[in-house]
């Protein structure tokens, strides 16, 4: 669903955040 893709982008945002 497109929830989830947004979910999706939040979780990766946070983990290149993260990783910066």
């Amino acid at each position: 669903t497109v929830y989830d893709i947004l979910r999706k982008a939040e979780f990766f945002k946070e983990k290149e955040g993260t990783l910066s």
